[in-house]
């Protein structure tokens, strides 16, 4: 988690500096004993007013799964972006341990190879590969890494395209947030629809 706060600390500083955060810290002349009292007064009342920003809401949602579509009120989505990187998450660290026992599996099977080789005084790397090549315990487990290493990048491409569309669809809410609503209300008991369009209006 430590090595993470050098990126993720820029990125909500970033965040809440675009969504429009709202608050006053006072810069004092030198000399005045009441600058640090005054200065984490400040700080601790720091209070983010207005609607999320387009921008705030991306950075949000790139920097911690499902924070920039709670941030515009659109929870159900964030829900369904917080569980799709989670098993994303999963299958790359899953993948990746497979991964290296196809290659740990390639490795043994390729160093014993080399070892009965060097015994037969056959040290020629063409030789060796042509031999490794035609052995199928070598051959079935190289095919296996590469199978892994495919999954692998699948997965990790999957992954930064749901970080991305994330933030986009955070980005998209942020921007409807002061789209007028429209709905359909029955009006008298003759069955007639009324339409109705609710402008929100900030206080």
């Amino acid at each position: 988690m430590r090595a993470l706060r050098p990126l993720v600390l820029p990125l909500l500083w970033g965040a809440v500096t675009a969504s429009g955060a709202a608050g006053q810290v006072d810069v004092l002349p030198p000399g005045n004993d009441e600058g640090p009292e005054l200065l984490q007064a400040s700080v601790d009342t720091l209070e983010v007013d207005g609607p999320v920003s387009p921008l705030g809401a991306f950075l949000r949602a790139i920097a911690v799964p499902g924070w920039g579509h709670a941030a515009v009120g659109t929870h159900g989505r964030g829900g369904f972006y917080v569980t799709t990187q989670a098993v994303t998450g999963y299958m790359l660290v899953r993948t990746r341990s497979r991964l290296n026992d196809a290659r740990e599996l390639r490795a043994v099977r390729e160093a014993q190879i080399r070892a009965d080789l060097a015994a037969e005084g056959v040290t020629d790397e063409t030789l060796v590969t042509a031999a490794l090549e035609a052995d199928d315990g070598w051959a079935g487990a190289d095919r296996l890494t590469g199978a892994r290493q495919q999954q692998f990048e699948d997965w990790l491409a999957l992954g930064i395209f749901t970080v991305l569309l994330s933030g986009a669809d955070a980005l998209v809410s942020a921007h409807l947030q002061d789209f007028p609503d429209v709905s359909a209300v029955p009006v008298g008991d003759e069955g007639r629809m009324e339409v109705r369009v609710t402008v929100p209006v900030g206080g």
